[in-house]
């Protein structure tokens, strides 16, 4: 798919291939190729699917999409802009809204679109900059080397290929086979957590005059979400405890899903999905935080969940995997290749997973560790974002600002003992 482009004459001139054509692989092509660079993706599926993956970008991630140049291209596939967070605690009738449309510059909101869209739109982007697609590529290897890695595939049809790059991207998610080739390993966070999505259809729209808000609420059982991507759809999530991993498994999962969101005590969430159904498959991830303080290897650099991913519980991996790509970008262009080249970005990204596995610390902590004094914990973390409290409010801030904003003295665990001992 797509003619052969690039010819090395640009900036940081030599092919790059990009494995995995998803968010994070099809932004850096379309932003390369646009560059002037050669640039080959190697997708494996042959059609995007509804995977239950992220599709709420939060305000700094936005930014980042922007200076990219694909916030456009994912307005243009019909992304919905949520400019208000309504976030319901234990017991309130009364939401505490969350203007997240004035947090970040320029950012009317957190953008959300259906991930199965996102992709082919970035990746048509991709194409249309110059960059060769090829898609039904299977049994992917990569040989890093001093003098150059070398990539070997199979097409759809069996045929081997393999090609020598100046460099070769993974961007081809969790179980990233660029990464396991190179040698690198994540590290884990222990789990405390499990994220279900199910993608709805049917969903009550808001009345006329009424602000199209991203509704979170506390329930029994965890946190709930749901996020609108208009025309009556809306991607929803909960956020459970790791012993009910299997609440929403099984063939009355989405039942069960449904009945949750309708029976956490909010009207609005009640009303929004009282004649919604499944349009997409129910599944659940466990909320581990994983990465590595080195991403990249000889002639290698990893890119998005294949570098480590945040909890989903915060809602942060499309932020950072656009991220990602922006700094690899800006290395790449500037002539980045060796492992070395590739340092500050690590260093980077080392702080940056650091300060979010600390955000979904103290939320899940907080609102979904299922020990006693749950209840006195949701209160206490409602206490804090309605009093700006200095000690916990920054960290909640910084899901929708970026971990950079979390001031230094506050990145220490000793956070998530101050709001329990409150």
């Amino acid at each position: 798919m797509g003619a052969q482009t690039g010819n090395g004459s640009g900036t940081g001139s030599g092919l790059v291939v990009i494995v995995g054509g998803g968010i994070a692989g099809a932004s850096l092509a379309a932003a390369l190729a646009g560059a002037g660079m050669a640039v080959e993706v190697l997708e494996a599926t042959e059609r995007f699917e509804d995977r239950v993956r992220g599709e709420s970008m939060m305000p700094w991630g936005v930014a980042e999409a922007a200076e990219l140049g694909v916030a456009e291209v994912l307005v243009a596939a019909g992304a919905h802009v949520a400019p208000v967070w309504r976030r319901y605690s234990e017991g309130s009738d009364e939401p505490r809204e969350i203007p997240v449309g004035f947090l970040v510059p320029g950012v009317g909101g957190t953008l959300n679109l259906a991930h199965p869209v996102a992709c082919q739109a970035l990746l048509d982007r991709a194409e249309a900059a110059g960059a060769t697609v090829r898609r039904g590529v299977r049994r992917v290897t990569v040989t890093p080397g001093g003098a150059g890695p070398v990539v070997g595939y199979e097409d759809h049809r069996g045929r081997r290929s393999e090609r020598r790059p100046a460099l070769v991207v993974g961007a081809d998610g969790r179980g990233s086979a660029v990464r396991r080739s190179a040698g690198i390993v994540l590290r884990s966070a222990e789990m405390t957590d499990f994220v279900a999505g199910l993608l709805l259809e049917g969903v009550a729209e808001p009345g006329v005059g009424e602000v199209a808000a991203d509704v979170m609420a506390e329930h029994a059982h965890g946190l709930c979400l749901l996020t609108w991507q208009g025309g009556g759809r809306a991607r929803a999530y909960h956020v459970v405890p790791p012993d009910l991993r299997l609440r929403y498994a099984g063939p009355g999962g989405p039942e069960r899903f449904l009945a949750d969101l309708a029976g956490a005590g909010v009207d609005e969430l009640t009303a929004a999905v009282a004649g919604a159904h499944p349009a997409g498959p129910c599944a659940a991830f466990p909320g581990t935080d994983t990465w590595t303080d080195t991403p990249y290897a000889a002639g290698v650099v990893l890119i998005g969940d294949a570098a480590g991913c945040s909890d989903p519980a915060i809602g942060c991996g499309l932020s950072v995997a656009l991220r990602d790509v922006r700094l690899v970008r800006d290395l790449v262009l500037a002539g980045a290749r060796a492992a070395a080249d590739f340092a500050p970005y690590g260093e980077e990204r080392r702080e940056r997973m650091r300060r979010l596995r600390l955000v979904a610390r103290l939320v899940i902590s907080a609102a979904v560790d299922p020990a006693g004094d749950r209840s006195a914990r949701r209160r206490r973390l409602a206490e804090a974002s309605a009093t700006f409290d200095p000690a916990v409010f920054p960290l909640l801030l910084a899901m929708f600002t970026g971990p950079e904003t979390i001031p230094a003295e506050l990145v220490d665990d000793s956070v998530i003992e101050h709001l329990r001992a409150a």
